[in-house]
């Protein structure tokens, strides 16, 4: 009679045992699949933190950006007063055109490299140059648009010292640079956000 009594108890606790086990994972999916959402106030306040973050680091990467472009506006300069100078060396003259220059060293544009003149059509890439007189040699006016898109340059001469400007629509970014090719110097300023680039003095 008790093992019946006792057999009797474990049969009640094994079935509570499992109802409260099958209530356990019915509540738990319930509480899964219960879609709560976002209040107003939560969403203002999610807003209100990203614009904030936003409006302190959009600045700084724009700055970033503009600066790595000014930077290779820089390297492009400096690369044209080298090829300046290395045209001088080479002709005996002074270059006229940015053909003269793309025949010591590619010129890249956003259309490709440069391959005629604008207003010249009688000189093609590859011409010898023909001598000047110093009177009359002046730098085409002409600006180019570099292979990024962002800058204009343009390059003036008055005899053997030659001017380099390169413009964006952000002015302060600009970069200037001038060669002398009678006594050798050279210089580069660059522009900042708070103002713009000088001619620097090559003498």
């Amino acid at each position: 009679m008790r093992q019946q009594e006792r057999n009797q108890r474990r049969r009640i606790m094994a079935i509570t045992n499992r109802w409260k086990t099958y209530s356990t994972a019915a509540n738990t999916i319930k509480e899964i699949t219960c879609d709560h959402g976002f209040t107003l106030s939560e969403c203002i306040i999610t807003v209100a933190i990203v614009g904030t973050l936003s409006s302190i680091a959009l600045p700084n990467y724009i700055n970033q950006v503009n600066r790595t472009t000014q930077n290779e506006v820089v390297a492009t300069v400096s690369q044209l007063q080298t090829t300046i100078a290395a045209y001088a060396d080479e002709y005996g003259i002074l270059p006229t055109s940015w053909l003269d220059l793309h025949n010591i060293s590619a010129i890249m544009t956003v259309e490709g490299p440069i391959t005629e003149l604008k207003d010249d059509e009688t000189k093609s890439l590859g011409d010898e140059p023909e001598s000047v007189d110093d009177n009359t040699q002046s730098f085409e006016d002409d600006e180019i648009i570099l292979a990024n898109g962002n800058y204009k340059v343009g390059i003036s001469n008055n005899i053997n010292l030659f001017t380099i400007t390169a413009n964006r629509e952000e002015s302060k970014l600009n970069v200037v640079a001038c060669i002398n090719l009678s006594n050798g110097a050279s210089d580069i300023n660059r522009g900042s956000i708070k103002a713009e680039a000088t001619t620097p003095n090559c003498g």
